[in-house]
């Protein structure tokens, strides 16, 4: 197999109060790869702004917000909202509780929609740019959450750095899939009880963003017992850094001493 050179583009674009970091890995530079990336810049900040509207629990014209008031109409009338309410409730109870979409008492699935509008726009944008002779890879992030794809026949992985407050934890180098690290020093209110958790930081990969961020928090906001049987349970790979900054890896349900990963 040859060893092709690779060019990254990238652009960002702020929505949903996070920038969104786009990259296209491309055997070229030429004008068609730009006005590709700018074309696809501009699709994915309008479907974001169009998923604002009507997710942000925040405003009061909302699918989110109108729910929240009692409105039954979102689960019947619009199937991604149902999408998401019934990822929502099954996160909730695959997690036996620890995550909850809830805030102050009402229907606040945040978490959820973020990883959701993520692989959206990448599926629906992003993905079928890989059909494109001079292009290779296609990558979306925000908010710590990333997903990415590479070409079937392609040898190019991204490079994933995983940051510990001033350092590199560890290094991915994946080719397909999706990933997320969640913090329980954010602020949260009192959605989670984060003094409770034994772990600072978790990282989780996984196929679906949505899963991967959910397993991030839950690593980030449960006992270490309890992280462990779901690491097991579900085959789960990533790695965590425990309160006194002990490092665990795990892949696929297993635990690991190496800290770099190919898949």
């Amino acid at each position: 197999m040859k060893n092709e050179k690779y060019y990254l583009k990238t652009k960002t674009i702020n929505q949903m109060n996070m920038n969104f970091l786009i990259k296209l890995a491309t055997l070229t530079t030429n004008v068609t790869v730009m006005e590709l990336l700018k074309v696809a810049t501009e699709r994915i900040d309008e479907r974001l702004q169009e998923i604002d509207r009507q997710f942000s629990a925040f405003r009061y014209d909302s699918l989110v917000s109108k729910f929240q008031r009692g409105d039954q109409k979102p689960l019947t009338t619009s199937n991604d909202f149902k999408q998401i309410y019934n990822s929502a409730i099954l996160s909730e109870q695959m997690t036996n509780g620890i995550y909850r979409p809830y805030f102050a008492g009402k229907f606040d699935p945040s978490t959820i929609v973020r990883s959701w509008a993520i692989e959206q726009v990448f599926d629906e944008t992003l993905k079928p740019l890989l059909k494109n002779p001079e292009v290779v890879g296609v990558y979306l992030s925000g908010d710590q959450n990333i997903k990415f794809a590479t070409k079937q026949d392609s040898d190019f992985r991204w490079e994933i750095n995983i940051p510990n407050s001033e350092e590199i934890l560890t290094t991915y180098y994946l080719k397909n899939g999706a990933i997320s690290t969640f913090e329980n020093d954010e602020f949260l209110g009192n959605t989670y009880k984060m003094n409770q958790a034994d772990n600072h930081q978790t990282t989780v990969i996984r196929s679906s963003l949505i899963e991967a961020s959910i397993w991030a928090l839950v690593g980030s906001s449960s006992k270490k017992e309890e992280f462990m049987s779901f690491i097991k349970h579900y085959n789960l790979t990533g790695i965590v850094v425990d309160k006194q900054d002990n490092v665990l890896n795990f892949n696929l349900g297993s635990i690991i001493d190496n800290k770099e990963i190919s898949a």
